[in-house]
């Protein structure tokens, strides 16, 4: 009996621990759950909750971004002002020049008026009269004259004398200075400005503005024939 009791005692220990740890364990995986919860409600925002002013701001300013962005003109690619056809050269010369060549074979005039200043005048050299196309069409049907509009000495055309009274020597050579009087007298307001004069040095018409060789030919192709 007492070897019986002692066997009955020793179950009962083992069923009273094993319950004992079980309900510790299961306390603890109650707690674990309860803390895991109550973090994933701190944690997620409720849905019905408000921005705050800071996040307002942050949001209009992102929007104020893209609209700019959406209405900023897209970068274009620079125009590139070399000669299509490569390898022209005018034979520019003087007013008194093509004065002189006029009484041996009378031809139409080209004036190219310019400026040291002007930045569309070197484009026009660069690109339009530097285009092979344009310096043949020029040297065979006219007398090609470059003259500088704000030029400081005299020139005598057609036995009268134009000079450039208010001309200040003390300027750089670039800066904007008095127009001559030859420039006036054709009607050169503008730069670049090209004049078509008959054979008799009078004015046909001014042309103002910069255009590239595939538009200009056309023009010296139109004054030609008139």
């Amino acid at each position: 009996m007492k070897k019986i009791s002692t066997y009955f005692n020793i179950a009962l220990l083992i069923v009273a621990t094993t319950f004992f740890m079980v309900s510790c364990k299961s306390d603890k995986s109650a707690e674990a759950d309860a803390t895991t919860q109550t973090q994933s409600k701190v944690v997620q925002p409720t849905k019905n909750a408000q921005p705050t002013a800071a996040q307002r701001n942050a949001q209009r300013n992102a929007q104020q971004r893209q609209a700019q962005a959406q209405k900023r003109p897209q970068q274009r690619k620079p125009k590139s002002y070399d000669p299509k056809v490569p390898g022209g050269k005018i034979n520019w010369m003087t007013f008194e020049e093509a004065e002189k060549a006029i009484k041996k074979k009378p031809k139409k005039v080209f004036v190219d008026v310019y400026t040291d200043w002007c930045g569309w005048c070197k484009r026009l050299d660069q690109a339009t009269f530097s285009d092979k196309r344009v310096a043949d069409y020029m040297n065979d049907n006219y007398y090609a004259i470059k003259f500088d509009a704000q030029h400081p000495e005299p020139i005598k055309l057609g036995g009268k004398q134009y000079s450039n009274p208010r001309f200040d020597k003390s300027k750089p050579k670039r800066a904007r200075n008095a127009t001559h009087e030859l420039a006036v007298k054709y009607k050169a307001r503008s730069y670049p400005t090209v004049l078509f004069l008959d054979e008799k040095l009078d004015l046909i018409q001014a042309v103002p503005g910069y255009r590239d060789a595939d538009a200009f030919l056309p023009i010296l192709e139109q004054f030609k024939s008139l």
